[in-house]
């Protein structure tokens, strides 16, 4: 019985149409030759949320690779080169059972038992939401519907951030994992550029009053977004430079990237969230360690006994675990790495990247990223 329930929504489950600015996940893996099959997965809290599943044609189902993308991004995150670039298709093409999962609130995941997106109540969660309830979700989903025990999670950047709050959250969980591959992981403040911090500041003094100003959703993909990115960010178009300016400065871009395919990944890098989530990642900065949600002395006092939130106990996360990370990443000190590593009590080890000029979205877009961190990725799983 569990089993129908758990596989009836994928019946009536229709694929977002974002054309003609963008494909949707399935239209990317179908297009690339592989396989794509579109499941639900239903929280303890009602949110169903989207699975996207990617096999490799002739080849038999392997162990299966949970991947969970970053902030403010979705499932196609991992599928903006081709088949022979992108991390989830060359997993596929080694034979292991491909999930792409996308978390409550993007464009991909926008249903819910009884609430609508035009419902306040929606997006009333933050990362710890994530890991508490969507990670945990899709977790059973796969080990229901493969018969493995247990899974592999690759979490990039916020994706990453979510696996320690599911370990440290719901500990029972670290038993259902092979090995957590977190690449990127923002837990702590590293050193912001000026332009970075005004843009937080901005953010964390708008989303600290976000039910006040009854902003609720952030940063949407809607046709109106999508035309905008076709203004400023095609190819030979004189605002370009802007483009290029405003998302190295506020996402990290990288200097690597294929020109070709700007316009397609910062349209991509925008597919939604709650205000709650994005003043979760500003007080994680501002507090400058991962603690729970803060929502003032006297809530807190009622939620965790005590007027500030308390750190996530990252000494519970069991299970084996890599950092994956680069000295000229925007988002992630190296020096927070350390002390992260030093808390994690199977870890695996910490993976720096070579190269000096390698930035936060380089690990998703970068056209080195498959020698640089790719291979390290694939020689924990085959280990695992």
């Amino acid at each position: 019985m569990l089993r129908l329930l758990l596989l009836l929504p994928a019946l009536i489950y229709a694929e977002p149409d974002f054309r003609p600015y963008l494909l949707s996940t399935c239209q990317r893996i179908e297009r690339r030759g592989q396989e794509c099959s579109r499941r639900q997965a239903k929280t303890e809290d009602g949110y169903i949320l989207s699975l996207h599943r990617v096999h490799s044609r002739g080849l038999p189902y392997g162990p299966p690779v949970l991947l969970i993308h970053g902030l403010l991004s979705a499932s196609d995150q991992w599928l903006l080169y081709g088949r022979d670039h992108d991390l989830a298709s060359i997993l596929a093409d080694k034979g292991y059972d491909v999930w792409l999962g996308d978390l409550r609130g993007n464009a991909y995941s926008r249903s819910h038992a009884h609430l609508s997106p035009e419902d306040p109540d929606f997006w009333d969660f933050s990362f710890h939401e994530y890991g508490y309830y969507d990670v945990p979700a899709m977790i059973d989903y796969i080990r229901l519907e493969t018969g493995h025990k247990k899974i592999f999670y690759i979490g990039y950047s916020l994706g990453g951030t979510v696996f320690f709050v599911m370990g440290a959250s719901r500990p029972e969980y670290n038993n259902k994992i092979r090995a957590g591959i977190t690449i990127a992981p923002y837990v702590s403040s590293p050193q912001l550029s000026s332009v970075i911090l005004a843009t937080f500041s901005m953010i964390a003094s708008i989303m600290r009053q976000w039910r006040t100003l009854h902003v609720f959703e952030v940063f949407p993909r809607s046709n109106t977004t999508l035309a905008i990115n076709q203004i400023f960010c095609k190819p030979k178009s004189r605002l370009l430079p802007v483009c290029l300016q405003v998302y190295d400065q506020v996402f990290g871009l990288t200097s690597e990237l294929d020109q070709d395919v700007l316009l397609d990944v910062v349209s991509t890098f925008r597919a939604g969230s709650s205000a709650k989530t994005l003043n979760h990642c500003a007080q994680v900065m501002y507090a400058n360690s991962l603690r729970y949600y803060d929502y003032e002395s006297e809530e807190n006092m009622k939620r965790y006994g005590d007027i500030i939130p308390p750190e996530y106990n990252l000494t519970k996360v069991t299970s084996p675990v890599s950092i994956h990370y680069s000295l000229q990443d925007s988002f992630v000190d190296p020096k927070v790495i350390d002390k992260l590593a030093k808390k994690l009590p199977k870890l695996i080890g910490t993976f720096v990247v070579s190269s000096p000029s390698f930035n936060h979205m380089d690990y998703v877009v970068g056209i080195h990223a498959r020698e640089l961190v790719y291979q390290d990725i694939f020689n924990i799983i085959s280990k695992y």
